[in-house]
Formats: structure tokens, sequence, C-alpha cells
């Protein structure tokens, strides 16, 4: 008998993949608070709500605004100092997934941020590898994590990172590019991309939406990183040729149609791209991003948002899914025990 679920139920009760999720932008409140007393840091925060109310009120931009939003995640990003921060993260993170049925998720972390903080590579990554170890015994969530390098530092400063990353090769699936967005980024970090593709890392990179040069950069991560994914990459919509080699390519890319304290909802233009994307065969995917920093809040409410916003049935929402699974980078017998479970649920639910 099919089980009777309003849409938010049916999203959350569905297993489901995240594949672009930025570890630091989980800190929630609660946590934040804790973190910041603990290691004796000042915050401009007195209650939960002060965390998105800030960003508002420092918005320039009605819809967006990347530079604010970086600069006020920084505010609760900073208030990881010590390699027991990143263990306690990654363990709420975890948590949190389960109660999401989250049951895969490859994570992004950005080590020159603990670096500067304090925290030194191999301490950072050892928490998180832990708790990684931790996580999948008392929570059964399956995960990997992308190194994420700082667009707006020093290439030469990830060239180093990536070599300190050698021993831990087994922990770190991908390498990523984040943070803000600087003009011919690609072009920049060329060389340690070649290094990394030579070690048998998975690459990825964020091109974030209508930005300066938006075209160039894709095609860039595409031409010069050779990337495997593109994170957010919406603008591919808005142009044919580029849609045809993201699909010639099978290049996918991780949607996040909630961000920067937009309220409960996606941006108009977003949300148009996302379906161009998808309906034109991308294998495109729904993602949080940073989800403790955005008023949209964890996945299941993404999705939930992205299906109000887009119109989506439930068979296109359980789409999405799959594409996230079929993105994922695993093995393809892992992907098929992924898919074969969405599937089960499918049949029982829809």
């Amino acid at each position: 008998m099919t089980e009777q679920k309003s849409d938010y139920e049916f999203l959350l009760a569905a297993p489901k993949a995240e594949l672009h999720v930025h570890l630091e932008g989980t800190i929630e409140p609660e946590l934040l608070f804790l973190l910041a007393e603990r290691n004796g840091i000042e915050i401009p925060y007195r209650t939960p709500e002060d965390v998105l109310n800030f960003q508002v009120e420092k918005k320039t931009s009605s819809t967006e605004n990347l530079k604010n939003f970086l600069e006020c995640l920084d505010i609760s990003r900073g208030v990881l100092v010590k390699a027991i921060d990143y263990y306690d993260l990654t363990m709420h993170f975890l948590k949190q997934c389960q109660k999401e049925h989250i049951v895969y998720a490859e994570v992004m972390f950005d080590p020159q941020q603990a670096m500067r903080q304090g925290v030194e590579f191999e301490a950072a990554v050892e928490a998180i590898g832990q708790a990684q170890k931790d996580g999948l015994k008392e929570f059964e969530v399956e995960t990997q994590w992308i190194m994420c390098f700082q667009r707006d530092h020093s290439p030469l400063e990830a060239e180093k990172i990536l070599k300190q990353a050698e021993p831990f090769r087994d922990l770190i699936i991908g390498i990523g590019l984040d943070n803000a967005e600087v003009s011919g980024f690609p072009n920049l970090f060329s060389e340690v991309f070649r290094q990394a593709k030579l070690a048998g890392y998975h690459l990825t990179s964020h091109c974030d939406v209508n930005q300066p040069d938006a075209f160039d950069h894709i095609r860039g991560c595409i031409e010069q990183l050779s990337v495997h994914r593109i994170d957010h990459g919406l603008n591919v919509a808005q142009d044919e040729a580029l849609v045809d080699t993201v699909l010639n390519k099978n290049i996918c890319l991780t949607a996040c149609p909630t961000y920067y304290a937009t309220e409960n909802s996606c941006p108009p233009d977003r949300m148009k791209m996302i379906k161009t994307l998808f309906r034109a065969g991308v294998m495109v995917s729904l993602n949080s991003d940073d989800p403790a920093q955005f008023g949209s809040g964890w996945l299941s409410n993404t999705l939930a948002v992205a299906q109000r916003s887009g119109g989506f049935t439930r068979q296109e929402m359980l789409r999405f899914m799959k594409n996230a699974f079929q993105s994922a980078w695993l093995p393809e017998n892992r992907k098929k025990v992924y898919l074969d479970s969405l599937s089960e649920f499918e049949r029982r639910v829809v």
C-alpha cells in the first residue's frame, strides 16, 4: 500500500546524497556559541536569529551578495581554532545527516582556513577523518572529503598543501576551488590541478552564478582544469555551446537553489537556469551548500523549496536525487546500492 506523505515528509524520508556542502558552513548557532565560548572568541551574535539577521543587514542586493556572505561566513568559521572543533563539527553534521536521511555526502573543507586559525593541516585532517569513522559507526552516514583551495589565495600555497595531503590520499577523494571568485582563476590554478589529476584525485571547482567572466571561467574550468564536476555553474544554461559541452563530456553540476539568506525561496532566474539544465539532460543535482548559514536550512527543506519554486513533480525530484548518486565519486557497485535503495523508496511511496 502506498504511504501518504506531504511533499516535505516525502523529501525528508527519501535516502539522499549531498555533493555540495561546506563543513565550515554547517555550524549551527547552538554549536557556534558553544565553540566561541570554549575558545574565548567574541562574535557579534547573541541569539540564533542574529546569525541570519546579520547577513540581511549587511546585504547590498535583495537577492545575493557573495562578498557579504563570505564575510559573515568568516565570523562563524572563525571559531574553529582547535582540531577538536573540527571533530565536534563533523560529528554534529553527520548527526544532522542521519536526521535528514542523507546516507552519503561528499563534504568540502578548507585547509587554508584552518591553518590561518592555528590548526595544523595534519591535525585538522586527522580530526575529520576520525569523525568520519566514528560517524559512520554511530550514524550510518558514508562520507568522502573534498579538499578545497581558496581562489583568492596563492596557487603556490595550494601546491604546498597538496603535497602535505599525500599521506591522507585514502581520505581525500577530490580537489576543489571555492571562496571569492578571482578573475582568471582557472589559469592561476592550472598547475596545481594538473598535479592533482596526476595523483588521481577527482576534480571540481566553484563557478559562482552571475559573477564577472562567468562563461570564460566555466570554459576555463573545463579546458584548463579538466574538472569532472562544476559546483554551481548554472550560467551554463545561458550558452547552448556550453550545454553541449557539459553533456558531451558528462560533466555534472551541483546546483544550490537556496543561498545568501534569500528567504525561503529560490530566486526566479536561478530556478529558470536549473530547469533549463534539467530538461536538457544535464546531470544536475540539488544541494544545500552552507545550510547553517542560509535561511533555507538543511537539504530536505532546500529540496522542498526547490520543488515549490520550480513546480517539480515528485518523480522529477526523485530524478534530482538519482542525479546526485550518479554524480557521486563512488565505484559503480556502491552507486547501485544507493540507487536501488532510492528505487525501493519510490516503489513504496510514490
